[in-house]
């Protein structure tokens, strides 16, 4: 089945269970107000677990919006490879409650779209961010 233009698939993966929710939570509000005013079609998926999101990640996902520092060991630039090579067209969001240059540079470096600290704006900067990417993939191409 072929995806229509105006469907978006968003993936969140934030081992932090209660910020998943809020964030998770968030994200719906704000794609649901878009559906109702532009007629998109949301679908999220929400993980707390690395394993399970790249288990269950769908090859025609839009945008994931990734923690940096997640558990197992494991941190968003583990997970920005394996979703780039299954979703060549994803756009990543990396979201972090750690203010550093460095890892800043590095993710986007790698390959992500964006990075997001972690603080009373973050919620609000994240779906900024993704009616960005909605606008940009809607975009008429020249």
């Amino acid at each position: 089945m072929m995806k229509l233009k105006n469907q978006f698939k968003i993936v969140i993966l934030e081992d932090n269970e209660f910020y998943n929710n809020i964030l998770t939570r968030q994200i719906k509000n704000y794609t649901d107000e878009l559906s109702k005013d532009r007629g998109y079609v949301f679908e999220i998926d929400s993980y707390t677990n690395a394993k399970d999101c790249l288990k269950n990640l769908k090859q025609d996902t839009d945008i994931a919006i990734i923690d940096y520092y997640l558990g197992e060991s494991k941190n968003a630039l583990d997970i920005l490879k394996t979703v780039k090579e299954k979703c060549i067209d994803c756009k990543v969001i990396i979201i972090s409650q750690f203010k550093n240059v460095k890892t800043y540079i590095q993710t986007l470096n790698e390959g992500a779209y964006h990075f997001i600290i972690k603080d009373q704006n973050a919620l609000t900067k994240s779906c900024v961010v993704i009616e960005d990417i909605i606008n940009d993939q809607l975009r008429p191409t020249a």
